[in-house]
């Protein structure tokens, strides 16, 4: 094990708490050591992780912090770039909040500046490691459900009038760029090809801001996969499946904190049959074979414990690992580039005008 690597935080807010219990979690690899907030309440009301920390009111000061090694970025969207090129400018490692970049122009800034620090700058794409995706992957990849068709992923906020800056496109807000990136990392995970076709709709249903609350999008690979991923603020419905997956020997789905997967028995083998061309029976369906299906069911358990089949492999980890041992993420800056390349034109393609206006400062001063 090697030394702890000191943290601080900009941006103390909701996602800077999440991060500080996150990191909390792994007191041997991290010690907080600072947090930063332009906010004076936010500074007097911080998570129970950061209380002994140093308290700074501005990014440029934390950075000046003796013995600082790492920061994360928990503050608003337009400001994810521009903090960590300063913080990697000063030496120090950088952990950017989703979404990484608001443009294409923008991360290709962060990337020419991570080439100039290498094992600096990290992702974070948190939901690469949810228990369900994990295990959804690895029985998609065992080959249990055959050639896999296509892919759902499905996320509902319920009936959700928002009215905080983060529905608001002045601060690149909405839930394209919200719980977008999210799922389209999975999507591209689970395509395992590169994209090309894209369809999109986005629209706004019930939000207070201007900023969408609904956005579906179809991405096909290169292989033919396809997948069919939704996200809506404005459902009064039952939450849907969360993930399902289709291929031509089954199906694989998750439901209520539990993966499913519905199959034909190894053992089958389907038939070389033609089809007939005379009126069917009455009764529907293929009556010249008999298929047998297995039903598999996992309990699925937090990303900190579980079962066997489950090892915690979170993001601060493999972060960890990188920086000490050399060890390479899994999260590469590679396919941070695809989630915001893919983002960026699904707003083009779309045709939510909003979000279509949104530029950065760093790209107006260009």
């Amino acid at each position: 094990m090697g030394k702890k690597l000191n943290v601080g935080v900009v941006g103390v807010g909701r996602i800077g708490a999440n991060h500080a219990e996150e990191i909390g979690s792994f007191p041997e690899l991290f010690q907080w050591v600072a947090c930063a907030d332009h906010a004076p309440d936010r500074l007097r009301d911080v998570p129970e992780n950061l209380k002994d920390a140093a308290k700074y009111t501005s990014l440029e000061e934390m950075l000046r912090h003796p013995g600082l090694d790492m920061v994360t970025i928990g503050t608003r969207h337009p400001d994810h770039v521009p903090m960590a090129l300063q913080i990697l400018e000063a030496g120090k490692i950088v952990v950017v909040e989703k979404p990484v970049a608001t443009s294409v122009a923008e991360y290709d800034l962060l990337l020419e500046a991570a080439k100039k620090h290498p094992h600096k700058l990290f992702l974070r794409h948190n939901r690469r490691f949810e228990p369900e995706f994990v295990k959804a992957m690895e029985l998609m990849n065992s080959g249990l459900i055959g050639d896999v068709q296509v892919v759902k992923l499905c996320r509902s906020c319920g009936f959700c009038r928002r009215n905080d800056w983060m529905t608001m496109t002045e601060f690149y807000g909405g839930l394209l760029t919200n719980w977008g990136p999210h799922l389209i990392d999975q999507a591209l995970q689970f395509l395992a090809s590169p994209v090309t076709d894209l369809w999109a709709d986005v629209r706004r249903i019930v939000s207070i801001g201007d900023g969408d609350d609904y956005f579906k999008i179809l991405l096909k690979g290169a292989n033919g996969r396809l997948a069919d991923v939704e996200v809506t603020g404005g459902n009064l419905l039952n939450p849907p499946r969360e993930i399902e997956i289709i291929g031509n020997r089954g199906s694989i789905y998750a439901e209520n904190g539990r993966i499913h997967a519905k199959y034909l028995d190894p053992c089958v083998e389907l038939k070389d049959l033609k089809p007939h061309p005379e009126n069917p029976p009455k009764k529907y369906g293929n009556f010249d074979e008999k298929l047998y299906v297995v039903h598999a069911e996992y309990q699925m358990h937090n990303r900190y414990g579980g079962p066997d089949y489950f090892e915690p492999r979170v993001l601060w980890e493999h972060l960890y690992r990188e920086v000490t041992e050399g060890i390479p993420s899994p999260i590469t800056l590679e396919q941070g580039r695809e989630v915001v390349r893919i983002t960026e034109e699904i707003s083009k393609k779309s045709g939510f005008e909003p979000i279509k206006k949104f530029k950065s400062k760093l790209l107006r001063k260009a």
